[in-house]
């Protein structure tokens, strides 16, 4: 798969991958693997290729009201994390928030999350070519 993208620069070809799927699936404050994927999602858009976003699992947390991120050393996340949302905007699984005992009321409403079933999040991956999990 790497050749395959040194060739379509070498020869002026679009990439072989145009629809990304970033899933954020680790937690606020824990390590800073999700910050990785709003980075990546921000280089992306940088380079007119736009990633869709999905929170699962403990990745939901990153959305919920009233965090405190600089206390954290995070403080820069939630910027970023607008910034996203504005551009492509974020998706959050329902399933995983359920089992968080959370709502769509528990979330920052500034990111403007949309709230998808499991059959809708098996239907985002579809509709992807590549994902990418953090």
């Amino acid at each position: 798969m790497t050749e395959s993208f040194h060739l379509a620069e070498r020869t002026g070809e679009q990439p072989l991958v145009n629809k990304i799927l970033l899933v954020i699936e680790s937690p606020p404050h824990e390590n800073s693997r999700a910050a990785e994927g709003f980075r990546m999602a921000t280089a992306m858009i940088a380079m007119d290729l736009l990633p869709q976003v999905l929170f699962v699992d403990n990745g939901v947390y990153w959305l919920v009201k009233n965090q405190t991120p600089k206390a954290a050393g995070l403080a820069a996340f939630k910027e970023r994390l607008k910034t996203i949302s504005d551009l492509i905007g974020v998706h959050v699984l329902s399933d995983s928030l359920a089992k968080r005992k959370l709502s769509q009321d528990d979330l920052d409403g500034n990111y403007h999350s949309k709230n998808l079933s499991l059959h809708e999040a098996s239907q985002l991956f579809e509709q992807h070519e590549a994902v990418m999990a953090f």
